[in-house]
């Protein structure tokens, strides 16, 4: 009995033995970029292509208990080395010939995508992929995979469809990366992760959702205020913020919008300073509006009240008009420029201010070129050519609270990661993110009063801007 188990085993062994010698060869490796993003260009960095045929060689090993083979040249294809036919097997029926006939063939594409891809799944869940809508989505990357036998016998063709999508919170506070929706180091962590999805013929997935941050750039203003000073996490509900602070717990509430035309002429004439009339009529061809958002102190029982006036931009692509389509009205909005937009506090007017768009800020530099792990401060580049650029905020609020001087400096619009930098009497006092409301803050100057603060945080995340 003992003889027999044993040469059952020896069998197996040089059995499992001769399959660990048969080879996988890769015959084509490629992606392909369906959008402005570049990040699969980061698969021919040395570091990354190593990273992915180590992953690649322990799936085979894994699922198909074959030896990895690959040139000592080998690299990715990019689309201006191929004819853009995803999933395409670049061996000839003559290439066969010279290789041994247990020899398997491996091609493997990814491609970048935009959300709007029309993905062609099985009968999916609803339930399932509403759960995958609701988190926030960035694009869609497709992997492909054929294996192939020396007998041009088909062992396996799989796609998978990942969702990659932003987590709702961190505590990082940082400029995304226009071009780059994963750092080198989340790519490699994506393959890692998709590679024995993507190539066990036992799981049947077709669509899954990767969360990851986003990639962040080095800059010379906000990453040096932030350095050693302490994040606060908020909690949304709805339309409602709550964060501690210095001074307790805070709660904020957001409410939609409204707005009303500004009539200067007819029977229904608005009832308007002179001051604004004669503002409002130096902007020729333009039919202003009053826009107003409504909101609350909860905790502090005060409510708040954002009165401006802006008018929509006939030709947004003026350099003179705003270039952002306002997520709440559908609008290009064109402020009035002046002193013409105020903050109420219950029935007080607690602050007067101007509104500006598009504003260039020399002394600021965010530098493309270099990416930043927050998270330990590691920078990779991503080449040596300096590309950095002046800062440009979307919206700057100046004005006048409570007698005295404020700023807002908004980087991004309403809807999308935006930065916003409040200062008050001359000095940077918060700094924040979020996308609809405040999601992370870092409390510069931590002994300000939410008196003074809470008005003004909730000012900067209007969805007028």
């Amino acid at each position: 009995m003992n003889k027999r188990f044993l040469t059952i085993l020896t069998l197996l062994s040089i059995n499992l033995f001769g399959l660990a010698q048969e080879k996988l060869e890769i015959s084509n490796a490629a992606f392909h970029s369906f959008t402005r993003a570049k990040t699969l260009e980061f698969l021919n960095d040395s570091a990354n292509k190593a990273d992915f045929l180590k992953n690649i060689d322990t799936v085979v090993h894994t699922y198909l208990g074959r030896q990895l083979s690959f040139p000592n040249t080998f690299s990715f294809k990019s689309d201006n080395e191929i004819d853009f036919k995803i999933g395409q097997f670049n061996l000839r029926k003559k290439d066969f010939a010279i290789f041994d006939k247990s020899t398997f063939f491996l091609s493997f594409d990814i491609s970048e995508q935009p959300l709007n891809i029309d993905m062609e799944l099985m009968d999916m869940d609803t339930t399932y992929i509403n759960e995958l809508l609701k988190k926030r989505n960035v694009c869609v990357y497709q992997f492909n995979a054929k294996i192939i036998r020396g007998d041009e016998k088909i062992v396996l063709e799989r796609q998978l469809f990942v969702l990659l999508a932003r987590p709702e919170n961190t505590y990082l506070i940082g400029f995304e990366h226009p071009l780059y929706n994963l750092s080198p180091a989340s790519l490699s962590k994506l393959l890692k992760t998709c590679l024995p999805i993507l190539l066990d013929s036992n799981n049947v997935s077709e669509l899954i959702q990767v969360t990851a941050l986003p990639t962040y750039v080095i800059d010379n203003f906000i990453q040096n205020e932030l350095e050693g000073k302490p994040k606060t996490i908020t909690s949304i509900s709805k339309n409602t913020v709550q964060f501690p602070s210095k001074s307790g717990l805070q709660l904020l509430r957001f409410q939609e919008p409204g707005f009303e035309p500004i009539v200067l002429k007819g029977k229904k004439i608005t009832p308007i300073s002179t001051e604004l009339q004669t503002a409002i009529r130096a902007e020729k061809m333009s039919n202003y509006i009053f826009l107003w958002e409504e909101g609350r102190d909860v905790y502090s029982n005060k409510n708040f009240k954002l009165v401006t006036i802006a008018t929509a931009a006939e030709d947004p692509s003026n350099s003179g008009s705003s270039l952002w389509i306002n997520r709440k009205t559908g609008l290009p909005l064109d402020f009035l420029k002046g002193n013409f937009h105020s903050l109420l506090q219950n029935n007080d007017t607690i602050a007067h201010f101007s509104i500006q768009a598009r504003v260039s800020d020399s002394s600021k530099k965010v530098i493309f070129n270099q990416l930043i792990n927050i998270k330990d401060n590691s920078v990779y580049y991503i080449n040596k050519n300096v590309a950095s650029s002046n800062h440009i905020y979307h919206y700057v609020l100046t004005g006048d609270f409570k007698h005295t001087s404020f700023k807002i400096l908004i980087s991004g619009i309403s809807g999308s990661s935006s930065i916003k930098e409040i200062y008050f009497n001359n000095h940077l006092v918060c700094i924040a993110q979020g996308v609809l409301f405040p999601e992370v803050l870092s409390f510069i100057d931590t002994d300000l009063s939410p008196e003074i603060l809470n008005p003004l945080l909730w000012l900067s995340f209007s969805s007028l801007f």
